[in-house]
């Protein structure tokens, strides 16, 4: 079972917070420590029957590995969002926030404030994983107790390669992540790998976005709370100018409905 839009968009936001937080806790990680810190958040989140992360994880060589979250961190760097710098010594490289993806984080600080329980989840992983050496966190992984049907008294070490160690669609959670219409509507405009570039605005008091589209003449704008607003222009001032009118637009007819 693939991930559903909304699931897809909220792993890639906080795999951004994720990483954020290992950035301000001074602590650097590789792709495959990224891996199992968010194996470690998922599975913790999951024990918990908390809705975080949406990835399903198979046992690879360097311990449980998802496609998916290799493809979000892949997409999110050549959107600008994550970084790839190489080690000062040594080979490998490091994976880091970038000062757009911070932008990004900034405009969902009332989510992350609304889900508290999930951030607190990721702070922990960071706080006790973070600063561990990959070799010590594969060990404390490998050492995890299985947990999936037909895996009963195992530990994840124990387990034939590319056997599934976390499947999330088989947990009921009974806590699930608050993010309203207008939250993914903005989620969909801003990590959409399509857009190349966005400001957030205020047109006519209302939350927008202004954003170019890779290959794009246009800028357009997205009204946050208008399902459906939106509008362009040549330049950013066309575009808003004409949003202004498309919020007119848009209420007026919602009157007359």
């Amino acid at each position: 079972m693939g991930r559903t839009l909304r699931e897809e968009l909220i792993d890639k936001l906080f795999l951004l917070k994720l990483l954020q937080l290992l950035r301000n806790m001074n602590v650097t990680t590789g792709l495959t420590k990224l891996q199992k810190l968010v194996f470690l958040a998922e599975r913790a989140a999951i024990l918990e029957e908390t809705e975080c992360f949406h990835y399903t994880y198979v046992k690879a060589k360097h311990g449980p590995y998802s496609v998916a979250l290799e493809k979000d961190r892949t997409m999110l760097v050549v959107q600008g969002y994550l970084e790839i710098v190489p080690q000062q010594e040594g080979p490998g490289e490091f994976v880091q926030l970038s000062e757009k993806g911070e932008d990004a984080l900034k405009l969902f600080g009332p989510l992350f404030e609304r889900n508290k329980n999930q951030v607190l989840t990721l702070e922990n992983v960071v706080r006790e994983f973070g600063t561990k050496a990959l070799r010590d966190l594969l060990d404390n992984v490998y050492n995890l107790p299985a947990r999936l049907r037909g895996q009963e008294g195992k530990k994840i070490a124990d387990l034939p390669m590319r056997s599934p160690v976390l499947i999330p669609y088989k947990t009921r959670f009974e806590e699930k992540i608050k993010v309203t219409d207008e939250e993914l509507e903005v989620m969909m405009v801003v990590l959409d790998p399509a857009t190349k570039k966005f400001w957030p605005k205020k047109v006519k008091g209302r939350e927008a976005i202004l954003y170019k589209v890779r290959g794009s003449r246009y800028f357009s704008v997205v009204i946050s709370g208008l399902p459906g607003c939106m509008t362009h222009g040549l330049t950013k001032k066309e575009a808003l100018n004409n949003a202004e009118e498309a919020i007119e637009l848009y209420l007026s007819e919602a009157v007359n409905r």
